[in-house]
């Protein structure tokens, strides 16, 4: 532990889940499996001019 004390750089411990997390929000090692689309009314579409 006095070792680490006295480095520069530090290291932060997480634990699993947090890992999991990051690992979803920087598509690091995950794939898409699957995707869902939702749809709404384009009323711009259905305009009468």
């Amino acid at each position: 532990m006095t070792y680490a004390s006295q480095m520069e750089v530090k290291i932060v411990l997480i634990d699993g889940e947090q890992l999991a997390q990051y690992m979803i929000d920087y598509n690091l090692g995950v794939a898409v499996q699957n995707s869902y689309e939702i749809k709404r009314i384009d009323s711009d579409y259905f305009e009468v001019e």
